[in-house]
């Protein structure tokens, strides 16, 4: 049986790696699609003033919002599949429930990004494809706009340009 997990959540990126997912093994009726979804784990001070059940019933809310479009979508497909939500660092956590379901491979959707804009932000894709021993197949999205694009990693140039000068004065 082919178990393909899929992280999902209410971005387009999500959307599209689950319609290439099923384009690409929905055909065989023995594929099984997990739809997983990762919730941020709440920080201590935070915890304290809420039960655990309230922050379970919180969690699962979201969870099962950020994966609504997705099960609909699987539903019209016919296809095979099944929802679980869980927390933690996103990368880590998806490897590990990957790894728990069995799964043969992890199809993740990302947008297009230029290395330097990589390079400042925590990507989960980057952290799965250094982590996972499962296979990781990648489905790029649309482009980012040109602000995104230039602006931000100039921002970021910047910032670090201003660092290294205050550090060397």
């Amino acid at each position: 049986m082919n178990k393909v997990l899929i992280p999902v959540d209410d971005s387009s990126n999500a959307l599209m790696a689950l319609k290439h997912a099923v384009n690409m093994y929905g055909n065989d009726r023995q594929t099984h699609f997990h739809i997983c979804n990762v919730q941020p784990t709440l920080y201590t001070h935070i915890r304290k003033f809420l039960s655990k059940q309230t922050i379970n019933e919180w969690q699962a809310e979201r969870a099962q919002t950020a994966a609504k479009s997705a099960s609909e979508f699987l539903e019209k497909a016919g296809a095979n599949f099944s929802f679980t939500y869980v927390t933690g660092d996103k990368g880590e956590a998806l490897r590990d429930e990957a790894q728990r379901l069995e799964c043969n491979r992890i199809v993740i959707g990302t947008a297009k990004k230029n290395t330097l804009s990589r390079l400042f932000e925590n990507s989960t894709t980057a952290k799965l494809l250094e982590i996972s021993d499962i296979p990781v197949e990648v489905v790029t999205g649309k482009s980012l706009s040109t602000l995104e694009r230039w602006g931000i990693p100039a921002l970021g140039a910047g910032a670090a340009t201003a660092l290294m000068a205050a550090v060397i004065d």
